[in-house]
């Protein structure tokens, strides 16, 4: 287990110096040294804020223009990155959390036997504009950061608390009543001076050939709009609400087995035919099993880290000053 940790620490010193790697920092001296935001005593510069929007943005933006929503929607996320990880460092150090220095040495002397020496680790750094000694302190951040995170905000949820919260919270699991239904929809092209008249005439067509015997599935295929055209019009399990009130007030009266006649809305014509009803039913715990406990999962561990930021911001200033 130790050697795998290591090893993905190791992953994890490469990919910050990749990250930072082979962009090019044209930036004014003084511009890098400007205040973006400050929490606590502790700036956060405008040459930190490019740097993680480098991290940030995907490579290939890099060979063509960003709209300049793109870069404001970029560099507010990596403000609130950066913000955050102060508060979240803030917290670890006030839990004791520190990371010995012995650890932070190893990696780096790791990275220094990758880049063959460490003159070529440091050159390298100096491109992305970071000493080896700022560089340290970020791996000392990463890595308080990632151990606060595993030991306050990491949550495990049994089976047995998975099942107990389904029991006190079936009333969220309720499925209204249900139509398995086949699809064939016919669109109106307003931009034909006859489109009405030609997706009538295409709709009653296809109504006229399932009357006649023809299988649903194949005259959906062959005359059908709707993606499910390519599954012979098959929509599986739905619910209120999926169509327009004038075809929901038809198909809702249907027997099982039942065709609907030619519906006509605004939008174009529609035939359905109802393969089987559901009714209202609490979904079975097996089937929302895995998908309840994801969801869980990510609500407790959201409602950790924001407590965690809510307890450091009680205690530090953040002001940004970016507009």
């Amino acid at each position: 287990m130790r050697k795998f940790v290591a090893f993905f620490m190791f992953l994890f010193c490469l990919e910050i110096v990749h990250a930072y790697q082979g962009f090019g920092w044209n930036i004014d001296p003084e511009t890098a040294k400007k205040v973006v935001a400050q929490v606590g005593n502790k700036k956060i510069t405008e040459m930190e804020v490019q740097r993680y929007m480098k991290v940030l943005l995907p490579m290939n933006y890099y060979h063509r223009t960003l709209t300049e929503e793109k870069k404001k929607e970029i560099r507010k996320k990596a403000i609130d990155y950066l913000v955050n990880r102060e508060l979240l460092y803030y917290e670890a150090k006030k839990k004791g959390i520190k990371i010995p220095d012995k650890q932070i040495d190893k990696l780096i002397k790791e990275l220094e036997e990758k880049y063959k020496s460490k003159k070529n680790l440091e050159k390298l750094l100096k491109q992305t504009g970071l000493s080896l000694e700022q560089f340290k302190e970020e791996l000392r951040k990463r890595l308080a950061i990632d151990k606060l995170l595993k030991e306050y905000v990491s949550v495990k949820i049994t089976d047995k608390e998975l099942k107990e919260y389904y029991e006190k919270n079936k009333y969220k699991f309720k499925e209204p009543e249900a139509l398995k239904l086949r699809y064939i929809y016919i669109k109106v092209d307003p931009s034909k001076p006859k489109g009405r008249q030609i997706a009538k005439e295409r709709a009653e067509k296809a109504y006229k050939e399932i009357k006649e015997g023809k299988d649903f599935g194949d005259v959906a295929y062959r005359y059908s709009d709707d993606l499910s055209r390519i599954k012979g019009g098959e929509l599986g399990f739905v619910h209120k609400g999926r169509f327009e009130k004038p075809v929901e007030e038809v198909i809702y009266k249907l027997k099982v087995g039942e065709v609907s006649p030619l519906i006509e809305t605004e939008l174009g014509f529609h035939i359905v035919k109802v393969e089987a009803k559901r009714k209202s039913r609490v979904v079975p715990f097996e089937k929302i099993k895995e998908k309840l406990k994801k969801e869980l999962i990510e609500k407790y561990q959201k409602e950790r880290y924001e407590a965690l930021l809510n307890d450091a911001k009680k205690e530090l200033k953040v002001v940004i000053f970016d507009k």
